[in-house]
Formats: structure tokens, C-alpha cells, sequence
């Protein structure tokens, strides 16, 4: 079960960079035709496996744990930043779906972007790359690509200027609607 929700994982960060990427040109106003939408619900598809799996194995590590009398799975931070911010994601995900704009009798009407809006963009932005941060070492062990510190480090860069780039084309989005 963990080999396929590594399979899961991978896939989820494939889309979601792609989502990420050419919805962020689109915020800055770049003309990309790329199916966003298609690709969105087809990673909430798979979010929703991952999702499963993820309970499902957090249920057996607790029971393990119970059975074992351990309480380092009280002290484990990075066990429960996980959870955490997975949670957040799929909160977070539901003030996403809509947020920009929905077609409304064949045509695509925006919607006014608030300031709360904003907020819960880039706290999305942030809770998957958290979860992303969090679980880059065990995803690149399990897939064998972990070999040096070197490598974790370049994904992190990547994964920074990519955080960059996101919130910044939902910041200017929301400076163009204040003007």
C-alpha cells in the first residue's frame, strides 16, 4: 500500500506543478492554452487515493504504536506536520475549486478576487509545499534516488523559487482586481 501511494504522491506533484505553473502564467495574464481544469480534477481524483491510503497507514502507525506502549509518535514532529498539513491541503483545496471564475451559461465569468480569497490562496500554496518539504526525503528514498544531500537540497531550491513564482502571480492577481 505504500509503494502505491508513493505512485500517488509522485503523480500529485507532477500535476500539481503543471496546474501550478500554468495557472500562475495565467494569473499574469500569459495566454496558455493547457487543459488546468482537466488536469485539477484529475489530481482531486487521485488526491482522494492518496487521501485514503494516507488514513489508512496513519491508523496503523497509531495502533502500532498503542499496542508497542511507544509514545515517541507523540513527540514525532515531522509525523504530524505531515498530517497537518495535509489536512489543511484538503480544506484549503475546497476554497480553491471556484475561486477564479466559473462558466455560467457556456460563458466563463471571473469572479471578484477578495482579499480572503487571497489569504486562503497562499496559505494553500503554502500547506502543499510543507507537505511537499516534509515528505521530499521519504518519496525520494522509497523511489532510490537518494543518494547525497546535494539532491534533496536542488529539489528544495526548485521547490522555493517555485513557491516564489506561485505567490507572486496570486499576489499581482490581486493587486490587478485593486486597481
Amino acid at each position: 500500500m505504500r509503494k502505491l501511494n508513493t505512485i500517488f504522491s509522485v503523480i500529485l506533484i507532477v500535476i500539481f506543478l503543471l496546474h501550478g505553473i500554468f495557472g500562475s502564467l495565467q494569473l499574469l495574464r500569459v495566454n496558455v492554452n493547457f487543459p488546468g481544469k482537466t488536469l485539477g480534477w484529475i489530481g482531486m481524483a487521485v488526491l482522494a487515493a492518496h487521501t485514503v491510503i494516507g488514513v489508512i497507514l496513519t491508523i496503523q502507525t497509531l495502533r502500532a504504536s498503542k499496542k508497542n506502549g511507544d509514545n515517541y509518535i507523540k513527540q514525532n514532529a515531522l509525523f504530524w506536520t505531515r498530517r497537518a498539513s495535509g489536512l489543511a491541503i484538503l480544506i484549503l483545496i475546497f476554497f480553491h475549486i471556484g475561486t477564479y471564475g466559473a462558466k455560467i451559461n457556456g460563458n466563463f465569468v471571473l469572479f471578484e478576487f477578495t482579499t480572503v480569497k487571497l489569504i486562503a490562496q497562499l496559505l494553500l500554496i503554502v500547506a502543499l509545499f510543507v507537505h511537499i518539504f516534509v515528505n521530499v526525503k521519504p518519496l525520494l528514498m522509497a523511489k532510490g534516488v537518494i543518494k547525497h544531500k546535494e539532491r534533496r537540497v536542488d529539489i528544495f531550491l526548485i521547490l522555493s523559487v517555485l513557491v516564489l513564482f506561485f505567490s507572486g502571480a496570486v499576489i499581482f492577481y490581486y493587486i490587478m482586481w485593486q486597481v
